[in-house]
């Protein structure tokens, strides 16, 4: 009912900004042509974000999803700006106007150069130790009681982000037995976090002066 209900008013939207902009073509005002497209293209782009958004925030609001729905934001509104950027430049150049040129190609440059730099960025949000994947090393910490080897687990994540700068790198040390890696660490984390230990490094602890 939601996603039906958002792709209504985006195709209202979209039907407004249609009906405006060619009503301003039949009278030959400019200025209510351009307020019709925009209507029609922040119609567009918001029933696709909303879309996505409602599809995408389900129970569990991943990095993965996080990431994929800002991807769709930032192609979408970049998009928006370049065809914003080419109907200016088109305009300027049939009229003559060099200095809507120059804009119009500006507003191009800008837009995909933003869009770019933002998508870029956000391909780096899964990288590294992400919340998503501490909790897994947590979860296996828990399940390593069953074979016999309990840690104090908030101790053991700190640990292994410290000594694995990469998820990869612990996940292979984890999984191949015969390097050595998994019982060398093991043996290492019953030395430094044992199960009942002080989760908090102790060079953390503020010492207060009593008055009395």
């Amino acid at each position: 009912m939601k996603l039906l209900a958002i792709l209504l008013l985006s195709i209202a939207g979209m039907y407004l900004g249609y009906k405006l902009r060619k009503s301003s073509k039949d009278s030959n005002n400019e200025r209510f042509e351009i307020y019709g497209g925009l209507t029609f293209l922040i119609a567009l782009t918001g029933g696709i974000l909303a879309t996505a958004l409602f599809l995408l925030k389900g129970e569990s609001w991943t990095i993965a999803n996080k990431m994929m729905f800002r991807l769709i934001s930032f192609a979408v509104i970049g998009l928006m700006f370049v065809l914003v950027g080419v109907r200016l430049t088109a305009r300027a150049k049939r009229e003559g106007n060099k200095l809507g040129q120059i804009a119009g190609l500006t507003w191009v440059l800008v837009a995909c150069f933003a869009s770019g730099l933002m998508i870029t960025r956000t391909n780096k949000m899964n990288d590294g130790w992400t919340t998503e994947r501490q909790a897994q090393v947590m979860s296996a910490c828990e399940g390593m009681a069953d074979q016999g080897n309990s840690f104090n687990c908030p101790c053991y994540v700190r640990e292994v982000m410290s000594a694995f700068k990469n998820p990869i790198d612990y996940n292979k040390a984890m999984e191949d037995e015969s390097s050595g890696k998994k019982a060398t660490f093991i043996a290492k984390m019953e030395e430094d976090c044992p199960c009942g230990g002080a989760s908090f490094d102790e060079s953390e602890v503020e010492s207060i002066d009593l008055p009395f």
